[in-house]
């Protein structure tokens, strides 16, 4: 707020955040914003182009595993993630898909098709997530509490429980944490 006020301008300097935990893993996220089509308060005419290059300063590095966030309830054709992806990193080499909303997505439909990597292939494939809603966050439902709110969910589920290496917040954390090791042992001297 001190730097882009209070209605809902962006501003493309980092805040840096730093959490200590023996629950969390050893990693440097960074976390852009989504691509803004309309811009709303006091967000410049041009946001969207503004988010754009910001996102682009990040993924174009050669080093940067790109995290492609998408609903899972909306068509992966349409995804801004991935298209912004494939544009720096077009054979999937350094992309992990990420479906968000899973656990809302329209009854009888799921999203193994895409979990499968059979509608846009990714050489790391996707993980599926279901994220606190916003009455969880309301009610003061901790974070631990939603790891294992969202565990329960892929376990019960007739078709997530036999994939879940490629369900869950954990899961994606592994996975990262184990690419930013082997990039470390691929890229440092022996």
């Amino acid at each position: 707020e001190r730097i882009s006020g209070t209605n809902k301008n962006i501003s493309n300097k980092w805040i840096n955040l730093k959490i200590y935990s023996p629950y969390v893993l050893n990693l440097t996220l960074v976390d852009l914003p989504g691509i803004t089509k309309v811009p709303t308060g006091d967000q410049p005419e041009d946001v969207e182009e503004q988010i754009r290059s910001m996102c682009y300063e990040f993924i174009s590095n050669p080093n940067a595993i790109i995290l492609a966030v998408t609903a899972a309830n909306s068509d992966l054709a349409n995804s801004d993630g991935l298209k912004m992806a494939r544009s720096v990193d077009p054979d999937g080499e350094r992309t992990i898909g990420v479906l968000t909303k899973v656990d809302i997505m329209d009854h009888g439909t799921d999203c193994m098709e895409i979990l499968a990597n059979r509608i846009v292939p990714l050489r790391r494939g996707y993980i599926a997530v279901c994220n606190r809603s916003q009455k969880d966050i309301i009610d003061n439902k901790s974070i631990r509490d939603g790891l294992a709110k969202e565990q329960l969910y892929f376990m019960k589920h007739i078709k997530y429980r036999n994939v879940m290496s490629k369900c869950g917040t954990i899961n994606l954390s592994r996975m990262l944490n184990q690419i930013l090791m082997l990039h470390i042992r691929d890229c440092l001297p022996d």
